[in-house]
């Protein structure tokens, strides 16, 4: 493996090893400036949970844990309930596809019969590959690319909103380019789509649009540029599920043994001819997640997430004279997933909230304000808000078809506390019924943004799932005014609403249409004076945002950052949160370029890259790489850790760092090795801060510490008085130059 590639294991080290003899990274101190109680929501690589969510035990008196054999692989969930968006998979929009979303594409791939034909229509560079949503374009062109290249896994994402005409393929090495959902922004013209053709073939490369199946857009393509663009048909769903089955479940017997258990004819019931590849691969994970219970047609029915659609209005109906229902219901879809008392909660405070909005109907006075009815005033049945027995949890779980899962033991920031979270009996019930709600009763969007508002500062694991519906109902609504409830929550002196907007951006941003808008905000902020809003941008480049189109993120970071005096401050933590997570999500070499650029210029860019370079040694996995590997950016790193020990102020997190490093390493051979390669050339230029960090390895407890050999020899030699070699690199703004 070549040195600095973006892998997952290097995201999952960002994360904490499963190594048990591995020590854990430090914690930061109760007294860290830097430390911030919303920083667990953006340190981890994103695509999985925070760190807070990520690790946690599920405490079961009398349980029987995992007594069956599990059967999935990276993209097969074996379990019930919703997936919620703390699991989802990130899907690069920009830069270098992660080897592991192409192995997964390549994974249970069923190949269609249109796939021999465009494979021949990629030999000509460029392939248009048209589909509706669901029917796995996004996979079938990542085969397509991989298949077509040899097998080449050097794969590059364009966002939708590339214009082509001034694009060039700027990576030597990358076989295919993968562009999903053009705008109709750059209008393509045949000379355009010529010289493309022409650049890609000078590259050796190939390239993939991917475009929803409009018949005037396919039409507008044959006639106007001589295309012929190649439509995404599926498979029949039979063959997508045993190709996919098969995949989850590589022995033939465990395979039989699972479809023995289901209910006969069931699976042929379920497998309907218009169910789409990713409809398919649910019901592929519901049976592989079986275990040993017997799936019965009821259980698969009612947790299948393509048979929601349809009882989203049925739900609501049933809760129409219901107005605790409805704000429970309502509660669940956008919190579905966390503790049922916090769902329970803001049920409650939606209720208060809507002042009588959630009513059908206002109790009626038996006597008439004319005088009618012996003037006696008598009021109807009216219930008691405030009577404590008004409705069990049960009642309302059963009423909006949830569930209470079993207790769980999470940890929290130094502290760990029990949940049993609130999810829907169907798979993706939550959005389909937010969906609906948000289209057909327009006043209620309204309430609802109101009420998402004005969460609890204090509560910030609400910001997540708050800001994902939010992000979902601009796509909803539509317009030119689809973010304009995000923009309100983006300029809010409320951290709390910047948290939510940012998140709300990054899920906007999985809508091409509302891609292009939201990087123009994000841009146009970034550039501003508003402290709030750029601080937003901060936080929308630590999400998936970011991760999904690294090199914006770091240009938006950059003109963000304006110091650390006063109220920039705050901004200035969370951009340095957000270049850790871009840096610990796979993006090692994207983010060191770019602070390597800068640490070469003056002021506030030279501040910024020195200032966040500390905070990135907490990935070690890179940085051994290239050390070990004498990889290209292995002379730049040696430059940043000098200046960082040699400044006052970085010195204490630098240190601290290095050091876990070394206690890391006292267990593997290569990482002692990377630690003993570090520690070497520092000697080589015994700086005072070179020396404080080799007086702290020497006299540190640990008697395993690694790279303790190391630096005792250094400091015998300089106590000795003995000259050291002077063969350090620098490199632009490095150690020498300060």
């Amino acid at each position: 493996m070549s040195a600095g590639e973006g892998r997952s294991d290097a995201v999952r080290d960002g994360g904490g090893s499963s190594d048990p003899t591995e020590a854990p990274p430090p914690h930061p101190d109760d007294d860290d400036p830097d430390h911030d109680e919303f920083d667990h929501l953006f340190t981890a690589p994103a695509g999985l949970p925070p760190e807070d969510g990520r690790r946690y035990v599920i405490y079961a008196p009398n349980g029987n844990i995992n007594a069956g054999s599990v059967h999935g692989d990276q993209h097969v969930e074996n379990r019930s309930g919703t997936p919620g968006p703390l699991g989802r998979r990130v899907e690069a929009h920009e830069g270098p596809i992660p080897e592991r979303e192409v192995l997964e594409a390549r994974t249970g791939f069923a190949t269609p019969e249109w796939f021999p034909t465009a494979l021949a229509e990629l030999d000509t560079g460029l392939l248009f590959l048209t589909g509706e949503s669901g029917t796995g374009r996004r996979t079938a062109a990542l085969n397509l690319l991989h298949r077509h290249s040899g097998g080449s896994k050097d794969l590059r994402a364009l966002d939708s909103d590339v214009d082509l005409s001034s694009w060039r393929p700027t990576h030597a090495g990358t076989h295919g380019y993968l562009v999903y959902g053009l705008l109709p922004k750059h209008p393509l013209k045949p000379a355009l789509v010529a010289n493309v053709r022409r650049l890609l073939s000078d590259a050796g490369a190939r390239m993939v649009i991917v475009l929803q199946d409009d018949p005037e857009l396919v039409r507008a393509l044959e006639r106007d540029l001589h295309v012929s663009p190649v439509r995404c048909v599926p498979p029949p769903p039979r063959t997508v599920f045993e190709a996919r089955f098969e995949a989850a479940v590589p022995d033939p017997a465990d395979r039989d043994r699972l479809l023995d258990r289901l209910e006969p004819g069931l699976l042929d019931e379920l497998l309907a001819p218009e169910l789409v590849p990713a409809q398919v691969a649910e019901l592929v994970g519901m049976v592989c997640g079986a275990g040993d219970g017997v799936p019965d047609a009821s259980d698969l029915r009612d947790r299948l997430s393509f048979l929601t659609e349809d009882e989203a209005p049925e739900l609501l109906r049933k809760l129409h004279e219901d107005p605790d229902g409805l704000a429970f219901l309502l509660a669940t879809c956008v919190f579905e997933g966390l503790d049922h008392r916090v769902v329970r909660e803001e049920a409650e405070r939606l209720l208060s909230l809507a002042d009588g909005r959630l009513s059908s109907v206002l109790p009626e006075d038996s006597g008439r304000a004319d005088g009618s009815g012996g003037g006696s005033r008598q009021e109807g049945p009216r219930t008691n808000p405030r009577f404590v027995f008004r409705r069990s949890l049960e009642d309302l779980l059963r009423i909006v078809r949830a569930e209470r899962a079993p207790r769980e033991i999470r940890t929290g920031s130094g502290y760990t506390y029990a949940m049993e979270p609130v999810r829907f009996t169907r798979h993706r019930q939550g959005e389909a019924v937010l969906k609906h709600v948000w289209r057909e009763y327009g006043q209620l969007s309204g309430l609802l943004t109101d009420w998402m508002d004005t969460v609890p500062h204090e509560e910030v694991e609400l910001a997540q799932p708050v800001g994902r519906v939010m992000g979902l109902a601009a796509g909803w609504g539509g317009g030119r005014r689809a973010l304009l409830h995000i923009r309100k929550l983006a300029g809010s002196d409320r951290r709390t609403s910047r948290t939510i907007a940012a998140y709300a951006l990054g899920m906007a941003a999985e809508d091409p249409v509302l891609a292009s808008e939201v990087k123009h905000r994000l841009n146009e902020w970034s550039s501003g004076r508003s402290p709030q809003l750029r601080s937003t941008v901060a936080y929308a480049c630590g999400t998936d945002f970011g991760v999904a189109r690294p090199d914006l993120a770091m240009r938006l970071l950059r003109r963000a950052y304006r110091g650390l005096d006063g109220d920039e401050y705050p901004i200035a933590m969370g951009i340095r949160t957000a270049l850790r997570n871009l840096f610990a999500s796979g993006n090692q070499r994207t983010v060191f370029r770019h602070l390597t650029e800068w640490a070469a210029r003056t002021g506030h860019d030279a501040e910024l890259s020195l200032g966040s370079f500390p905070y990135l040694l907490q990935d070690p996995r890179w940085f051994h790489e290239q050390l070990l590997g004498a990889g290209e950016f292995t002379d730049a790193i040696l430059a940043f850790v000098h200046r960082a020990l040699d400044d006052e102020t970085l010195f204490d997190t630098t240190c601290r760092y290095l050091i876990q490093w070394c206690r890391l390493a006292a267990w593997d051979e290569q990482q002692r090795t990377a630690v003993d390669i570090l520690l070497s050339a520092l000697a080589r230029e015994m700086s005072h801060g070179v020396l404080r960090l080799f007086v702290e390895i020497d006299r540190h407890a640990d008697a395993e510490l690694a790279g303790r050999p190391v630096a005792r020899r250094a400091l015998d030699a300089w106590r000795g008085g003995e000259p050291q070699p002077s063969s350090f690199a620098t490199v632009p703004g490095g150690h020498d130059d300060a």
